[in-house]
């Protein structure tokens, strides 16, 4: 027995007792704090777009979800739920649900951006930055380039490369206010400032198109020559800018 105490050393049994014991103290804190209510909610925007959902909206989703925030236990609360309601919202491209160390409920939200508006008959929606429908908001009305005519599932691709590039290109971005899609899909382009026709053609060499359309106005500007004083202007020919009077 002796032996085998001396075998034992103390300052291992000490290390093994602090152990322990830290072990101890961690679970009952975790306990303590699992048990603990939520203290607040925080909604934070990330990302360019913070118009079209508003803080109260994402209020609303919560306490649909959760009746008196002061009052429910973390335990209780299901994260993955509530962030899924908040992706119900068609206007929120993303979000993340979660709890801070402190007791506060955290929803972080990322918001669609708008490239272009539709308009279809009495149909009116935007399309988003992935080509694909999103609904309008109550909160905010974004200015960018109005579609009318022929909009669907098999061009609205399409449309979102002609819409990729007149918002990327500051020249366009002030030139180009409407797209109008006419039967068999030929296209016409409206201006800003000018009342002229203009036939973009089928969507086909899109980005050429609107270069030609691009050096043609800069070079009008440049030599003083009148847009209004033509009734037509002609970028199917992907060669050449036809004008008409």
């Amino acid at each position: 027995m002796k032996k085998l105490l001396k075998k034992i050393k103390w300052s291992d049994v000490r290390i093994v007792l602090m152990l322990a014991a830290l072990l101890f103290l961690y679970s009952f804190s975790n306990k303590r704090s699992e048990n603990r209510n939520l203290k607040a909610l925080d909604i934070v925007f990330k990302g360019e777009e913070t118009h079209f959902v508003t803080s109260g909206d994402i209020e609303n989703i919560v306490n649909n979800n959760i009746t008196n925030i002061s009052y429910i236990n973390r335990m209780l609360l299901d994260l993955n739920k509530l962030e899924q309601n908040v992706l119900k919202n068609r206007l929120i491209k993303s979000a993340e649900v979660y709890l801070t160390v402190d007791g506060i409920l955290t929803v972080e939200v990322i918001q669609k951006k708008a490239i272009g508006r539709v308009l279809n008959g009495e149909e009116s929606y935007y399309l988003d930055e992935n080509g694909e429908r999103m609904p309008l908001s109550a909160n905010y009305t974004e200015r960018v380039v109005l579609i009318e005519g022929n909009v669907n599932e098999n061009n609205q691709q399409k449309i979102k490369k002609i819409l990729d590039i007149v918002n990327n290109d500051e020249f366009l971005k002030k030139e180009i206010t409407g797209i109008s899609i006419q039967p068999k899909e030929t296209i016409y382009l409206k201006t800003r400032l000018n009342q002229v026709e203009i036939l973009f053609g089928q969507f086909n060499e899109i980005e050429r198109k609107l270069m030609n359309y691009k050096a043609f106005v800069q070079y009008a500007m440049k030599e003083n020559i009148e847009l209004d004083s033509y009734k037509k202007i002609n970028l199917k020919f992907t060669q050449q800018v036809v004008c008409s009077k």
